[in-house]
């Protein structure tokens, strides 16, 4: 009788253990499943982000090259700063009358 007992006693511990790692694999594998899946959500947004920031990029080498032929007009061509002065800053010669038009 008292090797029955010790059997069961057996068995029980068994199933205790064999349910302890049991549940230990399924909450690890639970949180890598989150850790995962946060890691993916991180990824698909710095791709998001990434086209933005190229857009941008581009955007303002664009600008940086009009701007660069803007300056190298105006540095080197003192017709056009007389146009770009008159035109912007609505500035004129002495005994000049100038006229604005607007749309």
């Amino acid at each position: 009788m008292a090797r029955g007992k010790e059997k069961k006693n057996e068995s029980r511990e068994q199933r205790f253990i064999n349910g302890f790692w049991m549940t230990l694999t399924i909450v690890i594998a639970i949180c890598t499943v989150i850790v995962s899946i946060s890691t993916i959500i991180g990824m698909l947004r710095t791709r998001s982000n990434r086209k933005d920031v190229e857009q941008k990029i581009s955007m303002l080498e664009h600008k940086l090259e009009v701007d660069s032929i803007f300056i190298e007009r105006i540095s080197n061509s003192p017709e056009f700063m007389e146009e770009y002065a008159r035109e912007t800053f609505h500035m004129q010669r002495k005994g000049e009358t100038v006229y604005i038009l607007e749309d």
